[in-house]
């Protein structure tokens, strides 16, 4: 083979794994197939990945669990029973009291090496374009041919087990997470919910997030795909928070994208989070 065909070959891998690493790149999110439930119900909360809420594409693995768990007002419990469906992960779980519970997931962290073409590429179609411009304000990939970005997910759902003490306050302790400024049960259609973005436990302002609402129950839907949900992009604001117009009754998703330069030392050069929320806004 010739040097010529060699570089070109080399090109053109280099291409390929940043193309795949973005065209892998989905969010996260936990999707109960009730919220609210009778009490001794179990808990039955899928987890979905893909580009298109509520859909799924492909389903995680059952070994990327870093942890699965129900909070609930008295403390936490560990999901007990986690399966792997054809698209989807599955969680079942019996809580041991009744009430409200966030069920959280965090997802271990995984890396890729890509070109410094291909992380720009990967900013830009992700929807990180505060991050781009400061790459490219500050110059962070000037003589860089590769870069490693370490990516993780995080996800968070509310459900109610008959009625008793309430968990919304409860942070699951995620690098980055949403928590609801009241609780979501009382939301309802025409309201306006308040949520707080959190990395490392500081409220993080000037963010981008993005309100996805589809229909409720749609497990039909999604199942053949047509679900399309309506998008709205928001910005936290100096405090955190972003408020979020419910327009309608119907499931409901939370979801950004954090992009930071990580610790020195770390085995990255970048580190991307991925956080969302799902709830149900009621029909007024």
């Amino acid at each position: 083979m010739s040097r010529h065909a060699r570089v070109l070959g080399s090109a053109s891998a280099v291409l390929l794994a940043g193309v795949a690493a973005v065209a892998s790149a989905h969010d996260f999110w936990l999707v109960p197939d009730a919220f609210q439930l009778a009490r001794g119900g179990t808990l039955a909360v899928e987890g979905r990945t893909s580009s298109n809420f509520p859909a799924s594409l492909s389903a995680v693995t059952t070994d990327r669990i870093a942890s699965a768990e129900v909070i609930g007002a008295a403390g936490r419990e560990r999901i007990g029973v986690v399966g792997q469906g054809p698209s989807v992960l599955r969680l079942r779980h019996r809580p041991s009291a009744r009430g409200q519970y966030v069920v959280a997931v965090q997802l271990h962290p995984r890396s890729v090496r890509e070109s410094a073409a291909g992380f720009r590429h990967y900013l830009d179609v992700e929807g990180a374009p505060d991050a781009l411009a400061r790459v490219d304000r500050e110059g962070l990939l000037a003589g860089r041919d590769s870069v490693t970005r370490r990516y993780a997910k995080y996800a968070k759902t509310i459900v109610e087990v008959g009625e008793g003490g309430r968990a919304w306050r409860s942070e699951a302790g995620h690098p980055l997470e949403f928590v609801p400024a009241s609780d979501p049960s009382r939301w309802r259609a025409g309201d306006t919910a308040t949520v707080v973005l959190r990395y490392r436990g500081t409220p993080l302002p000037g963010i981008r997030v993005h309100v996805d609402q589809a229909t409720w129950p749609a497990m039909e839907a999604v199942a053949a795909r047509q679900v399309k949900p309506r998008t709205v992009e928001l910005r936290t604001d100096g405090a955190g928070q972003v408020m979020v117009p419910l327009d309608r009754g119907g499931l409901m998703a939370v979801r950004t994208i954090h992009v930071v330069q990580a610790a020195q030392g770390s085995g990255a050069d970048w580190d991307t989070h991925w956080a969302t929320l799902v709830f149900r806004a009621a029909a007024r």
